[in-house]
């Protein structure tokens, strides 16, 4: 599993999550969760968690907090969905926060759904001592135990994605460190040439050829007159 790939690990979510969503509603369709028989009757019925009204067979003592906790753990995996499908086409961020998240909705929904069904097991072992009725549970009763499996998938899953986005912050935080200090390395401090003051005889040279190579007003003037006469 380490090997998938994000976007594999997501399709995977999605697809678990929306089968589970599609066995909760079957469970509500299909209301033959166990078959109750009264043995002073010996009529049958069947009954489901998600029923409002109570049985002759068995009536309602304790069976409206499981009804409740079933709603819930139907709106759960509905949440869960919509948040799997906002991920895949980018309209949440995919970060470890939301990971968290989903992982931990995802094991709460299961957790739930595992101890919604121990108390209606319980509650049947109990009425059948004390309304004197057998039951026989149906094949539609075992798709709870599938959806516990399919949630706890999501959240692995889920759990797998933050160790994936957490590896790679560390590892990008790790090669930006690596960068920061092979530039930092390659920096040298190249120091400028002072500029030095220009010798004061070479000046005095210069200023003395100037001068020899200027003629004098004197020798212009008698250059003038010879040429005048």
């Amino acid at each position: 599993i380490m090997h998938l790939s994000k976007r594999n690990i997501q399709a995977m979510k999605i697809l678990f999550s929306s089968w589970n969503i599609v066995l909760l509603i079957a469970g509500i369709i299909v209301d033959e969760w166990v078959e109750l028989t009264s043995e002073e009757k010996s009529t049958k019925m069947s009954h489901s968690p998600w029923m409002v009204c109570c049985t002759k067979v068995w009536p309602e003592d304790g069976l409206e907090i499981i009804r409740i906790m079933m709603i819930l753990i139907l709106n759960l995996p509905f949440i869960l969905n919509l948040t799997f499908g906002l991920e895949s086409t980018y309209i949440i961020p995919q970060n470890r926060y939301i990971h968290l998240i989903t992982a931990s909705l995802s094991f709460l929904s299961g957790i739930l759904l595992f101890c919604v069904l121990l108390l209606y097991y319980l509650k049947l072992r109990q009425g059948q001592s004390l309304y004197l009725f057998s039951y026989r549970i149906s094949w539609i009763s075992f798709t709870g135990h599938i959806n516990i499996f399919f949630l706890f998938v999501c959240g692995i899953l889920s759990l797998l994605q933050y160790e994936q986005s957490h590896s790679c912050s560390c590892l990008d935080t790790h090669q930006s460190g690596i960068k920061c200090k092979e530039s930092g390395s390659s920096i040298k401090v190249i120091s400028l040439p002072e500029c030095t003051a220009r010798p004061s005889g070479i000046v005095h040279e210069h200023s003395e050829d100037s001068n020899e190579d200027v003629p004098n007003k004197a020798q212009i003037q008698t250059r003038r007159v010879t040429w005048a006469l």
